[in-house]
């Protein structure tokens, strides 16, 4: 009943700790003291929660500790055992090549006898560990140590991961292509988009823009919605390229909301965005390459305008969807 476990995803720039703690075990947040925790009781204790996993539960490179931070926690059941889930992540400075954890949570004031299973996973190689009074540290070494080539990789394959992805930003790119009438109208869009959204990425990467991620992601929504409107109201594209750049703009804060997520190695920054940046556009290059000829194709047929409208209509029904999802207004998936 008072196992806990932890499950440490290992990146090149960091490592995402999934940690699991038995309701007994943590029964020191009961502020009502009627031997359960609520959502509002862990909610409200935020801060001390967070402030203990950081002084007990550290990862350390070198002997110096990672830096930490707490995503997210959840009341969640496991193998039948009530308890909170904690979504960790600590980053490091320097490409990973092992590393130390400490973990010294509940066997002081908590539960003496308390056990935490750890898994840890990177690539397709797996290490485990069993953490106990006796037994609070454990030096993972890696077996694939990561070096510049190999994390520049990584990131420009995370690029392209992002934008193939990224069905959003697809379908924005997608709804922009279909009125373009010649490969020049083509390499105008692509263009305009792509020198928009490296902008405000590396404005964004760099920590000049911060913006909600609500807003960015709502506002990418309803750029689809418009260019869809757009596409059935009007045949006329001449500044299709300027609004292209404009609503670039946007999607650049989204595809840095992404890599925000993902976390950047300090020291490889600057040549980690740009490989993550140049990942993306090799993505979207690949897939206008092979969606264009085939939309070139279609447009010589009679109906096409016809094609243009239903296609639209059906982008304006997801956009609107998505918008909906990203204000809150319904549930994520329905």
């Amino acid at each position: 009943m008072n196992n806990g476990y932890s499950q440490l995803t290992v990146h090149p720039e960091g490592v995402e700790y999934e940690l699991f703690i038995p309701e007994v075990s943590l029964l020191k947040y009961d502020a009502n003291q009627d031997d359960k925790l609520s959502t509002e009781e862990l909610i409200s204790q935020k801060g001390a929660i967070e402030a203990d996993l950081r002084d007990h539960l550290r990862l350390l490179q070198d002997m110096n500790p990672m830096e930490f931070s707490m995503r997210s926690l959840e009341k969640e059941e496991k193998e039948t055992v009530s308890g909170v889930s904690f979504q960790l992540y600590y980053s490091s400075s320097k490409p990973i090549n092992g590393f130390t954890i400490e973990y010294n949570l509940l066997f002081e004031d908590a539960d003496p006898l308390h056990l935490n299973f750890a898994i840890i996973e990177e690539g397709d190689d797996i290490d485990q560990t069993i953490f106990d009074a006796s037994h609070r540290s454990y030096h993972y070494e890696s077996m694939h140590p990561a070096t510049w080539g190999s994390t520049l990789g990584t990131y420009f394959v995370l690029g392209i991961e992002h934008i193939v992805t990224g069905y959003d930003h697809l379908l924005f790119l997608f709804s922009l292509l279909l009125i373009a009438s010649r490969w020049r109208n083509m390499l105008q869009i692509v263009t305009a988009f792509t020198v928009a959204h490296s902008i405000t990425l590396f404005l964004a990467a760099m920590g000049y823009v911060d913006v909600n991620p609500v807003w960015i992601e709502s506002a990418i929504a309803l750029t689809i919605a418009y260019v869809a409107v757009e596409n059935m109201w009007s045949q006329k594209h001449a500044l299709r390229w300027l609004l292209t750049f404009v609503f670039g703009l946007i999607h650049g804060l989204g595809f840095a909301g992404a890599l925000d997520e993902i976390g950047l190695p300090k020291q490889y920054f600057i040549s980690s965005l740009l490989t993550f940046n140049l990942g993306v556009e090799t993505g979207q290059l690949v897939i206008v390459l092979l969606v264009m000829p085939l939309l070139l194709w279609l447009r010589t047929k009679k109906r096409y305008r016809h094609l243009v409208i239903a296609g639209s209509a059906i982008i304006l029904v997801q956009a609107l969807w998505w918008l909906l999802e990203r204000t809150g207004v319904i549930g994520a998936g329905g």
